[in-house]
């Protein structure tokens, strides 16, 4: 509809992008879903999400991927050195 090509076009110009978890393979329905995840403290499901992005999406989100996988590595280890102090 115009009311839609208006929004599309709107969207495109300014860089938004859903701010609500939404179905597809574009970009915008995986980074949508992707933050879902981080609101919801899956850390792991988040990285997931963000493996779906094509190829100029993941080099740019490459600093935050590291930053991200660093953070789950040090709270696989935190619960490792836990478990070992507590049982």
């Amino acid at each position: 509809t115009w009311s839609e090509r208006i929004g599309s076009f709107l969207k495109t110009q300014t860089g938004a992008r859903s701010l609500t978890p939404r179905e597809g393979g574009d970009p915008d329905a995986i980074l949508s879903r992707a933050e879902a995840a981080l609101q919801a403290g899956d850390l792991a499901a988040a990285l997931a999400e963000v493996q779906a992005l094509p190829e100029a999406g993941k080099t740019a989100i490459q600093p935050w991927v590291a930053r991200a996988e660093a953070r789950q590595a040090a709270l696989a280890a935190m619960a490792e050195v836990s478990a070992r102090i507590g049982g």
